[in-house]
């Protein structure tokens, strides 16, 4: 048995690294997929206590739209890692080989572009609100830059995904050439 089939030799750094990217996808995916399972549950709860007359609950309101942003965040980068995401390809779809592979890079640059300064801005952001020590006061009281969290991760992470894209693109032109 060689060395890559040695119970204890530890994998390739891209290997396991790409095991870890992987993970990271999957937990952003599992943890949008709970919290869209609670927002169902905690409107259900809430409208049949209302309507039983039992009781309302106070905060499910504040808590759904916290649930409802933070899910949104985090579902989008595994949506584009496992290519789920929406994309209007009409025109693309009937380009073939060097056509089609340029306008993929277009479009991974310009994906990469946008999300990068997303990424920046957001980490501006959440660090400037955290010093200036705002508060959200609702229903529930937390500190302001927590509500940027979900937004940093998600944009640093569709940063890393459209640059994995690009490599790929590029080592998939290597492999064709």
């Amino acid at each position: 048995m060689g060395d890559a089939g040695h119970p204890h030799k530890a994998a390739p750094v891209h290997g396991r690294a790409m095991r870890a990217y992987r993970g990271v996808m999957a937990a952003t995916a599992f943890i949008a997929a709970m919290l869209f399972a609670g927002m169902a549950v905690l409107v259900c709860v809430d409208v049949v206590l209302r309507n039983t007359g039992i009781t309302s609950i106070a905060w499910s309101v504040e808590v759904t739209e916290y649930m409802l942003m933070i899910s949104a965040f985090l579902a989008a980068p595994w949506l584009v890692f496992a290519n789920d995401h929406i994309r209007v390809d009409i025109l693309v779809r009937g380009l073939t080989g060097k056509a089609r592979w340029w306008c993929d890079f277009a479009q991974n640059i310009i994906c990469l572009a946008i999300c990068g300064v997303l990424a920046g801005q957001s980490i501006y952001s959440m660090l400037d609100s955290a010093a200036q020590g705002g508060m959200v006061f609702k229903v529930l009281i937390f500190p302001d830059w927590w509500m940027a969290v979900p937004m940093v991760i998600s944009f640093v992470l569709l940063t890393i995904e459209f640059i994995r894209r690009l490599a790929l693109d590029f080592t998939h032109t290597q492999k064709v050439a």
